[in-house]
């Protein structure tokens, strides 16, 4: 975009007083998203597809082509949260906003989080940090 490399604030309401899981997971998506535009195009021999153009033709219909069935899913935006079908489809599936999904999928990944332990040697690095610096405060405060 504007060569921007750092998305700042996320989950944050009120300018940072107060903090919202719900709005994290929105910024998240979004951020996600900014991601994926700056990213670009992909353009190789797969993505222009020629192949398939010189098969099915320039007035062919491409949407039950294989190559698209095979492409399209990691092609397209994937979102989670932004309801992309119709009123009425969406009405049908109970009419959630965008905040009522961005709770229930803040309080899935709370459910379903594990936290995975560290290493031992991260574990050891860690503990040598707290010696040092242990030992670097004992020295300065006794000599103050």
């Amino acid at each position: 975009m504007a060569g921007v490399n750092i998305i700042y604030g996320l989950g944050m309401l009120a300018q940072g007083i107060t903090f919202d899981y719900a709005q994290l997971v929105i910024d998240n998506e979004i951020a996600r998203m900014i991601k994926e535009v700056v990213g670009g195009v992909t353009v190789n021999r797969n993505t222009l597809a020629l192949e398939v153009i010189q098969t099915v033709g320039a007035a062919g219909e491409y949407i039950s082509h294989e190559h698209t069935y095979t492409n399209f899913k990691k092609e397209v935006s994937q979102n989670k949260l932004i309801y992309r079908g119709t009123r009425d489809a969406w009405q049908k599936a109970g009419s959630k906003d965008l905040t009522e999904r961005a709770y229930e999928e803040a309080i899935s990944i709370f459910n379903s989080f594990k936290i995975k332990p560290l290493p031992d040697a991260v574990k050891s690095k860690m503990r040598s940090i707290v010696n040092e610096a242990e030992e670097h405060y004992k020295v300065k405060l006794s000599s103050e």
